[in-house]
């Protein structure tokens, strides 16, 4: 039986703290089951923060499970929507 998980992040999902986000997602990609993250709280992000998703994304998928976006905030939505990838990841907007 696999386990919902949820992560919150923020408030940044930038190029300087990139290394951090990608330890708390690489720490959460090691459990079973699908991926929620939370990122309501997120007042920047760039494309690193799409990398880090995307890199998510995939490692998940290549195990069956899903990754599930939730709260998206203003700018991880305009993001998203910049790279064209806002149906790829299907955010939850709040």
């Amino acid at each position: 039986m696999s386990t919902t998980h949820l992560l919150a992040l923020g408030p940044e999902m930038t190029m300087p703290v990139a290394a951090a986000v990608r330890s708390q997602l690489v720490e959460a990609l090691n459990r079973a089951g699908p991926l929620n993250l939370d990122l309501g709280g997120i007042s920047d992000f760039d494309s690193s923060g799409i990398q880090l998703l995307l890199a998510a994304r995939r490692s998940l998928a290549a195990r069956g499970d899903a990754l599930n976006l939730h709260a998206a905030s203003a700018p991880v939505r305009d993001a998203l929507a910049i790279f064209g990838l806002g149906d790829l990841l299907k955010p939850a907007m709040p």
